[in-house]
């Protein structure tokens, strides 16, 4: 078995202090194996910032778990305009990447990730032609019988109706060929500070009906930006070809608790089949 942590939108900046020793406190307790963490690690890219999510990361990585990481949109500067053309990432490359890894695998899981912050899309995400083209080279190293986690700041797949549905990363439907290709079975994504667990609502176009890839969201874990939904991060747990999906709330900075559990079980010939 593997049991993943996923975490999202820390936005260190806007961070609540509580919740982030809550949230130390919680992964002490769970003991992940592996923590992902999809994005916007800052409020907005300030030096005084990425230190302190680097200060946070070297807290949860201090036991040798291994941490893998993408930027998100709030990871770019905003208001230094240069910066941000001319160089959106070195902050980020030089706190937070050095020496860390976009991806992790071992016999049980394989773990890419893949960057959709751009300097032109501001609040929104992108991926290009040539991140879609080599999702397959991705994880050619990746054990044959290993579950494949894509994990991105901006949603590919929405699974949420309404203004949420828009906010997902630009040219992110025109990968769903490649992800089905690169045989990937969970797409890991933040940005909208709501947790979630899905396919895609029937009424956004282009979501994925494929039983094959099932989206999972996770709402933000440390930042008071909750968009009406508490503190949040997933607990994912797999054993061969079954999943359970742990969502682990902070209320008002109380310790974080298990408030509802999802499972699921993938077969070749079907896909994934939710349990009652």
């Amino acid at each position: 078995m593997r049991r993943i942590a996923h975490l999202s939108d820390l936005h260190f900046g806007a961070h609540e202090p509580a919740i982030v020793d809550a949230l130390l406190e919680a992964l002490a307790e769970l003991a992940p194996d592996v923590i992902v963490i999809s994005g916007d690690l800052t409020q907005r890219a300030r030096v005084t910032q990425f230190r302190a999510a680097d200060r946070f990361l070297r807290q949860i990585e201090a036991d040798g778990r291994p941490v893998v990481l993408v930027p998100g949109n709030h990871d770019i500067p905003l208001f230094d305009v240069a910066r941000r053309f001319l160089s959106p990432l070195r902050r980020w490359e030089s706190h937070i990447a050095t020496g860390r890894r976009g991806h992790h695998f071992d016999e049980h899981v394989a773990v890419v990730g893949l960057n959709t912050a751009r300097s032109l899309t501001f609040k929104d995400g992108q991926l290009s032609i040539g991140q879609i083209n080599s999702l397959a080279h991705a994880f050619a190293g990746a054990p044959p019988d290993a579950m494949r986690l894509l994990v991105s700041h901006h949603p590919l797949v929405p699974i949420l109706s309404g203004l949420e549905a828009s906010w997902r990363a630009r040219n992110g439907a025109h990968a769903l060929a490649a992800i089905r290709a690169a045989h990937v079975h969970l797409l890991l994504a933040g940005h909208l500070h709501h947790a979630g667990i899905g396919r895609g609502p029937p009424d956004v176009a282009h979501s994925s009906a494929d039983p094959r890839v099932l989206v999972i969201q996770a709402g933000t874990a440390t930042s008071w930006r909750r968009r009406g939904s508490p503190n949040s991060f997933n607990l994912l747990r797999i054993a061969g070809g079954t999943l359970a999906v742990d969502v682990m709330e902070s209320d008002g900075g109380a310790p974080f608790a298990r408030r509802l559990t999802c499972s699921y079980t993938f077969s070749d010939d079907g896909g994934w089949r939710a349990h009652e």
